[in-house]
Order: C-alpha cells, then structure tokens, then sequence
C-alpha cells in the first residue's frame, strides 16, 4: 500500500513538473497538457511493473524471480535452435526442436503454477544447461570442414544421447503434472471433508428441530 501510494504521488509530481516545463519552454497549454498526462502514466506504468515483479507470489517467490526463470531458461532453447540451423541432418534438428519444446512447456506451467519454481530451476542447471552446451559443441563439430578423423565416433555418441536427454526432460516434466496431481487431490480431500461435516451436522440439526415441535416449543 506505501509502495503503490508513492507511486502515484511520483506520477503525478512528474506529471506537473512536465507540464510547468513545457508551459515555461514551449507556451503552449494544448501540449503542456500532452505532456503532462504522458510523464504521469509513463511513472505510473513503471510503478505498476515494480510492484507487479515485487509481488510475493509462492513462499517467498516473486513475480520476478518466475519471469527471470523463464526468460533463463528460454535463452537457452533459442540458443540450441541457433546452433542447429546450419545441420543437414534433419532428424537431429527435429529432436532438438522436441527438446526445446518440452521445455517450454514447463516454463508455460511453472507460470500457471509458481509452485514448481524449484523443479524448474533445478531442471535448467542440472539438465538443459548441460544439453545446451552438448547440441552447440555438437553442431560446432558437425559443420567443422575438415572434420576430425576422431570427429564421427564422438557425433554419432552424442546423436545417440539425445534420446536418453528427452527421456530425462519427460521425467523432469513428469515431476511437475505430479505434483499438479497431488494438489487436486488434496483439494478433493478438502471437499470431501468439508461434505462430510455439513451431512453429518444435517441430522442433528433436524432432530434438534423435531424434539422442539415435540415439546411444544415454536
């Protein structure tokens, strides 16, 4: 609340400094006023943003620390894309484009459910970091005229491993629908509960009702 009042103090102390400015400079209300308006939603927009990245938005997590995540982890993908542009190999430039898309939908997860931001942190140091370094070493490799004699074993191990690299995002992925699953069924558990209170309390509600009318008591 401080926060987002100072804002709008700021916006609208700038938004009067430009209109004096511009009323001592140029002369002109019509512009004066232009700019006035223009310097105040211009502080207010970036206001607006702080306190929007600032916001805590998991157990200490804020807005900014998923968005600096992601853009992370999406450097990394267009980083492997780059790097196979220039392979003949069309089936490795698929896999490697499956890979980045797996990816990416977990980065499209973790901002519907900031829950996961540990597993997507770990996933992107432990395993697309060192994928990133493997596809751009190999495509560095792949494309090399000469090419190494020692060159072709060391290719076609790493065209081997891309495999076993989806696989490990798969389970990485698999990680987060999991727990995706375990907060739906705790909230179906929550319900239930809360169902089985309300039906339980029903009848004696009704008996204490009955005994009332019985009694003679209205």
């Amino acid at each position: 609340m401080k926060s987002s009042t100072t804002g709008r103090i700021v916006s609208i102390l700038t938004g009067c400094g430009v209109f004096v400015l511009l009323i001592l400079t140029v002369g002109l209300l019509e512009y004066a006023l232009i700019g006035g308006v223009l310097g105040w939603l211009a502080v207010s927009l970036i206001y607006d943003k702080k306190q929007r990245d600032q916001a805590i938005v998991y157990d200490g997590t804020t807005r900014s620390d998923i968005d600096n995540t992601i853009k992370k982890g999406r450097q990394l993908t267009r980083g492997m894309r780059y790097a196979v542009q220039k392979l003949t190999q069309v089936e490795i430039k698929q896999q490697v484009e499956e890979l980045c898309r797996i990816a990416e939908s977990m980065f499209e997860l973790l901002k519907k459910d900031p829950k996961d931001i540990r597993i997507v942190k770990q996933f992107i140091s432990h395993y697309l970091e060192p994928t990133h370094k493997i596809i751009v070493k190999y495509a560095e490799l792949a494309t090399i005229r000469p090419m190494p004699a020692e060159a072709v074993e060391t290719l076609e191990r790493t065209e081997s491993s891309l495999k076993n690299i989806r696989a490990t995002f798969l389970k990485q992925k698999e990680r987060m629908l999991n727990n995706d699953v375990m907060d739906l069924d705790t909230e179906i558990k929550l319900f239930e509960t809360l169902a089985n209170n309300i039906t339980s309390s029903s009848p004696k509600t009704d008996k204490n009702a009955s005994n009332k009318n019985k009694s003679g008591i209205y």
